[in-house]
């Protein structure tokens, strides 16, 4: 990590005040986006991955208000790895790219066992009218989830989608 803040700070931003935001207890995601940039995802990258549940988590949801083509791996391998705070935040995020990478996204978080993860799936999927093209996972969940709620969820959004 001590890497990506030392490229991050050649960059023009720098890696601290990006700590410092991201260690506030409510954020502007959207302004922390405008002004922190492209140039401070690889430093986010590594946030997700390290060992502070509150920084990765932050980290990830503010990954996705980034406008940046590398976004979409760097949310599809926080959908596949990490607490299931990360992975919602990649599901969350999914709804802010664009629709072929969202449904890459969304896909993983689809195969998702924790229910909150597929809920917040589920939701980007309707949201962004995704529905058709992930039919067959949408389908399976109503199917075969263990959990009730989520299942009568799949239900209705296979419903919507039909």
């Amino acid at each position: 990590m001590a890497q990506s803040r030392k490229k991050a700070a050649s960059k023009g931003f720098d890696p601290e005040e990006l700590l410092d935001f991201l260690r506030q207890d409510e954020l502007d995601y959207p302004a922390g986006a405008k002004k922190f940039g492209k140039d401070a995802l690889p430093l986010l990258s590594d946030l997700i991955e390290g060992s502070d549940e509150n920084l990765s988590m932050k980290a990830a949801y503010l990954v996705g208000y980034i406008d940046d083509d590398s976004v979409g791996d760097i949310l599809k391998n926080a959908a596949e790895k990490g607490s299931s705070t990360i992975r919602i935040a990649a599901a969350f995020g999914a709804q802010k790219r664009p629709p072929e990478v969202a449904e890459a996204i969304l896909a993983k978080s689809l195969e998702d066992n924790n229910p909150s993860v597929v809920k917040f799936a589920m939701r980007s999927v309707s949201s962004m009218k995704l529905g058709k093209n992930l039919k067959s996972k949408i389908d399976h969940i109503s199917k075969h989830f263990l959990d009730e709620d989520i299942k009568k969820s799949a239900k209705d959004l296979m419903k919507k989608i039909k």
